[in-house]
Formats: C-alpha cells, sequence, structure tokens
C-alpha cells in the first residue's frame, strides 16, 4: 500500500495517484459539509474519473451510503430522519456523485452499506432488498477490492446494498478449499 497526500478536487494532485499504473480504483470519501463543502464528493469523485480516462483505467468502486439514489427506502426509519435533516446536504452531495458516476461511461460499482461498524471483517457480505443492518468497514473494503479486481463480479454496473446482517445472494466463501489450500 502506498500513501499518497492530496486534495482530491485537485487534478494535479490525483495524476500522482496514476504515475505508477493502477488497475482499478475504489472512492470511499467522507466528511461533514461544513468541513469539505457542498459538494467535494462530486467533485472529487469527477476528478478521480477524468484522470481515470486519461489513463485508461476503467474500474471503479464508489462507496456512498444506504438511503443515496433509489435506496431511500432501505434505510432505518430513524437514519431517513436524518437524511432529511441534519444530513440533507451531504446526501444531495452523495446524491451528486453517483449520477455522475452512473453517466461517467466507466465500469462501475456504486456500493451502499448499511451501517458501518469497527467490528473484525465477518466475511459475509450480503446484497440486501429489505432493510439495511450493520457491516465491518473491512467486509466493505473486501467487497470493494472484489468490484475492481474480479472480470467477472456480478454487480459492475449495479448500485447494490451491503450489509452483514440480512440479504442473501453474494457470500465471500473464504474456506481453504476456495482459496486452494486443500
Amino acid at each position: 500500500l502506498t500513501m499518497i497526500g492530496g486534495d482530491v478536487t485537485n487534478a494535479a494532485d490525483v495524476a500522482k495517484v496514476f504515475e505508477n499504473g493502477i488497475d482499478g480504483v475504489i472512492v470511499a470519501l467522507g466528511g461533514k459539509t461544513s468541513d469539505v463543502g457542498d459538494s467535494m464528493l462530486t467533485d472529487g469523485t469527477n476528478t478521480i474519473m477524468a484522470a481515470m480516462k486519461e489513463n485508461g483505467v476503467k474500474r471503479i468502486a464508489v462507496v456512498t451510503s444506504i438511503g443515496a439514489g433509489d435506496s431511500k427506502d432501505q434505510a432505518p426509519f430513524a437514519f431517513k430522519v436524518l437524511m432529511m435533516t441534519v444530513m440533507k446536504k451531504i446526501f444531495n452531495d452523495k446524491n451528486n456523485q453517483e449520477k455522475a458516476v452512473v453517466e461517467s461511461g466507466l465500469e462501475y460499482c456504486i456500493v451502499r452499506p448499511g451501517g458501518l461498524t469497527v467490528d473484525p471483517p465477518t466475511g459475509v457480505i450480503n446484497v440486501i432488498e429489505g432493510e439495511a443492518g450493520s457491516i465491518p468497514r473491512a467486509d466493505v473494503a473486501q467487497f470493494c477490492l472484489e468490484a475492481v479486481k474480479d472480470a467477472d463480479f456480478p454487480y459492475v454496473g449495479k448500485t447494490p446494498c451491503i450489509s452483514s446482517v440480512g440479504g442473501t445472494s453474494w457470500v465471500k466463501d473464504r474456506s481453504k478449499a476456495a482459496r486452494g489450500m486443500e
């Protein structure tokens, strides 16, 4: 892992990330709008996608949130209240960010996790249709890595909501057999 500091909305800073060649991009931006502004998610993602196109990088995974885009009904009631009040600006930015990604022409997966935890990874990552549960940040990271590395990833061009609680259809097999160790 190589850490490169910079401003995600600055094209020259973002270009540094592409100097050594990369295969895919994971975007997991965040922050309070009072600290980062009303459009940092959208502006930063657009800067990254422009650099991707300049460098021939086609695959991107973008972490937004349960409740963004058309997933509003999957958010728990209390979270919906926050989305419509104190988090309204950040959700406007998340929605604009998602729209930009969908319209980019890139191979994308917009990842909408349920409530994030700092628990150890479970290895259970469910794509859910109903209300979201929680999911460890490490499991979200694993899903995003698969989204950019797996040529046959089943959620390219989609906006899956993921959770370690509830749902069905995508459980990463971590058995020894699956890793070729048996």
